[in-house]
């Protein structure tokens, strides 16, 4: 007779979820760098969450915009060394689930999407032939009207790293565990504290977060955490904005963070 340990069970569990062959589920890990970014007050994990600082915190479109995807860099363009074409995942609107749209062509001179979003929460490069590198610019995510930058890849990165995940009112997310670390100390010593953050109505109003968990790290002894909810995963139903802050003892912190999650059909 064979034995089949639950262990194994699980681990084939969550193969058949990440290749989407249990239907009305999906496994996301969804995660984020603020590049020398994390500064004494609040910041988001995100590409523009720089050592400038360029852009602290994350903010959502006002409204269902148009996004023009765009590179600082003349090389993301058709037959450059760079990129040409980005494949964008995002919510049209609060009801709807996530929706995948690709622009093609010259991105330093900017391309308009064909659809609007209330929320693009991940950009991929899909490299051409003539690359060789993912991108060379940055590419950014600009909202028409309101010119909120909701996404950005940096430079040779190839995609959007930002621990910040939109959650349809059509489905409800089950995360499993969070993690987060600054570097070591490689001079004066740092710390960081690391909030889990949700906004439950980003229908109604997009500024609002709950904190739902933290933890904190420091440079000199324990620098990195996971947190794991495997017994009881924390629930957040849609509509919802997942996303993780950090707050350093010193500015210009660097700092990763992700979470992972079961999205849930309703």
């Amino acid at each position: 007779m064979t034995v089949i340990r639950s262990s194994h069970l699980l681990k084939e569990i969550g193969v058949e979820l990440a290749a989407g062959r249990i239907p009305g589920k999906k496994t996301i890990n969804k995660f984020g760098e603020a590049p020398s970014g994390i500064q004494t007050t609040t910041t988001d994990i995100w590409g523009r969450a720089d050592a400038t600082p360029t852009q602290q915190v994350w903010l959502a479109p006002t409204a269902a915009r148009i996004h023009t995807i765009a590179s600082t860099s003349a090389s993301d363009d058709t037959g450059g060394t760079g990129a040409n074409s980005v494949i964008i995942s995002y919510l049209p609107d609060w009801d709807t689930a996530e929706k995948e749209e690709t622009v093609t062509g010259d991105l330093n001179a900017g391309i308009a999407m064909n659809n609007a979003a209330v929320m693009i929460h991940r950009m991929k490069v899909v490299p051409q032939s003539t690359s060789t590198t993912a991108n060379v610019g940055t590419i950014t995510a600009t909202a028409a009207t309101d010119g909120t930058i909701t996404a950005v890849i940096l430079p040779l990165d190839g995609q959007t790293e930002m621990a910040i995940y939109g959650i349809p009112s059509t489905q409800t997310a089950y995360i499993k565990r969070w993690r987060g670390s600054i570097d070591k100390a490689q001079g004066a010593a740092a710390s960081c504290d690391f909030l889990l953050r949700v906004n439950p109505n980003p229908d109604v109003q997009t500024l609002t977060y709950l904190r739902k968990h933290d933890s904190s790290v420091q440079s000199t002894g324990n620098n990195g955490f996971e947190t794991d909810f495997d017994d009881a995963p924390l629930k957040v139903v849609g509509p919802a904005i997942i996303k993780i802050q950090g707050v350093a003892s010193a500015a210009d912190t660097d700092g990763e963070s992700s979470f992972d999650f079961t999205l849930e059909n309703n």
